[in-house]
């Protein structure tokens, strides 16, 4: 019968914690690089910009009588179009998109689609004011949001705008349907203030690298 000389094991025992001392540090350095918080995901989206078109709204332009204090004068959202508002606040809010900022044209129909995102406080900003009976005030207006936007904090968001199509493509320029928009990634380089990915609101889904 033979017996175990403790001198010669000890060695391999202290090999195998030193092993398990190891694993327990590399364990520890992954997951502060890799964070799953809710906090942390919310903070790696605060560079995002989501620049909505309002939502369906039946017709073109607006009456000859518009009075932008006056919704009874104004092209507004039909039933769907408010539906349609609901839907991408409630994917916004799947998709763990909190803003800290919510914007809208002064236009009835763009600060409704705000409001029925339910995503916070809406605030109006004249340039996102539509311009589609004005042609000749968008340049100057298109400066002026891109000055606005340029100067945002890329850690500070994620936005929300609402606006109109003449907007959305002076911006942007691209065409998008109601309700659609682009995702702005704010870049903090005056040379490249922002990247623009489509957003789809049929089925959104966050931009690539979110």
């Amino acid at each position: 019968m033979t017996s175990t000389n403790p001198i010669l094991t000890q060695p391999l025992n202290i090999q195998r914690w030193a092993l398990l001392v190891v694993f327990a540090f590399v364990a520890i350095v992954l997951a502060l690089a890799w964070p799953n918080s809710s906090a942390a995901q919310t903070q790696n989206k605060a560079s995002l910009m989501l620049h909505l078109r309002h939502a369906i709204a039946p017709g073109g332009g607006d009456p000859a009588h518009f009075d932008v204090n006056d919704c009874r004068t104004q092209r507004n959202l039909s039933a769907e179009g408010r539906e349609q508002s609901r839907q991408i606040g409630a994917q916004l809010k799947a998709l763990g998109i909190a803003p800290t900022q919510v914007w809208s044209s002064q236009w009835c129909r763009s600060a409704e689609t705000a409001k029925l995102l339910d995503l916070g406080q809406v605030k109006p900003l004249p340039p996102l004011n539509s311009f589609f009976q004005n042609p000749s005030a968008g340049p100057a207006q298109i400066a002026e949001l891109r000055a606005f936007v340029s100067e945002l904090d890329p850690k500070g968001g994620p936005y929300v705008m609402v606006s109109h199509q003449v907007v959305v493509s002076g911006l942007n320029n691209t065409f998008v349907g109601s309700g659609d928009g682009v995702w702005m990634v704010l870049t903090g380089n005056p040379n490249e203030p922002w990247r623009t990915y489509p957003a789809n609101t049929q089925t959104l889904a966050l931009p690539p690298g979110f």
